[in-house]
């Protein structure tokens, strides 16, 4: 049976991750329909694209100003065009031009069109609904960590490296200066890391801003150190960086001396967590 799961799914959160696993129980086949209405979401189209590859799924995007219009009923004749056979939807699911149906709409629907409507329960964390924007707001304030048990995984953005002035070679840690595929919603600081690389992890450090002790044309950058590792050339391959714990605020230094005790003291720092 071809089952099909309704919503944004920009982020795959805990509660995504519920609706899919409780849908895989019934269903040999799953399809998440994406209704995609966001600019900048917090995963770019191909890191989503990944997500429903890790948790097993195919994903189909609808983009929310060709559905806008809708009604009710023209949206279950597409979801039927796309195959649908049953589907599961959280309680508080409202769907159509101006939000028009909902839960009970979708069921009376689903009868008249032999689509199955299974209903399941709004999923909470800490009596909160998991909600993407509550996840977007938690990553603006640097809280990777709380971010990050919302998702069920640790937020990570995909990026090809590319080649930079080599000023942290110079100094003794030499970096990996990475061009996400999408903005990063994160505050500017320096951040606990994985990087990953044809499937091998590594801990790292990543510092996330403009580098005002260096540069003064204001661009955002993401550069990131793998301590004690001589990394080979990748110039041009795309990595994966998991961001785990936000460490401190980007400063200012008077010199680039004063910029390499920071962080050496950074680097030492962070080994101390990863001992302990």
């Amino acid at each position: 049976m071809k089952c099909c799961i309704v919503g944004k799914f920009e982020s795959f959160h805990k509660g995504h991750q519920s609706l899919i696993k409780e849908a895989k129980e019934k269903c040999n086949e799953v399809f998440i329909i994406s209704i995609k209405k966001w600019k900048d979401g917090i995963f770019s189209d191909k890191e989503r694209e990944l997500l429903a590859e890790k948790f097993k799924v195919k994903l189909i995007t609808f983009n929310f100003e060709e559905i806008k219009d809708l009604t009710p009923e023209e949206f279950f004749l597409k979801l039927k065009e796309a195959g649908c056979q049953k589907l599961f939807a959280g309680e508080d699911w409202k769907f159509g031009k101006g939000r028009a149906g909902n839960i009970f709409t979708a069921q009376e629907l689903g009868k008249k069109l032999e689509i199955e409507v299974k209903v399941l329960p709004i999923k909470k964390f800490n009596g909160k609904k998991i909600g993407t924007s509550e996840i977007r707001k938690l990553l603006q304030e640097g809280k990777i960590s709380e971010a990050n048990k919302l998702l069920g995984f640790n937020y990570f953005c995909l990026g090809k490296v590319k080649e930079g002035n080599k000023l942290g070679r110079k100094i003794g840690f030499p970096t990996l200066n990475i061009e996400p595929e999408k903005e990063l919603l994160m505050p500017n600081g320096v951040y606990e890391v994985r990087v990953i690389v044809d499937s091998k992890h590594f801990k790292g450090i990543a510092n996330l801003g403009k580098r005002p002790t260096v540069s003064s044309a204001g661009k955002k950058v993401l550069e990131v150190h793998v301590p004690d590792i001589l990394l080979p050339e990748l110039y041009g391959k795309e990595l994966k960086i998991e961001f785990l714990k936000f460490l401190r605020s980007e400063k200012k230094f008077s010199s680039i001396e004063e910029l390499k005790t920071q962080i050496k003291l950074d680097v030492e720092n962070l080994k101390r967590l990863w001992r302990s």
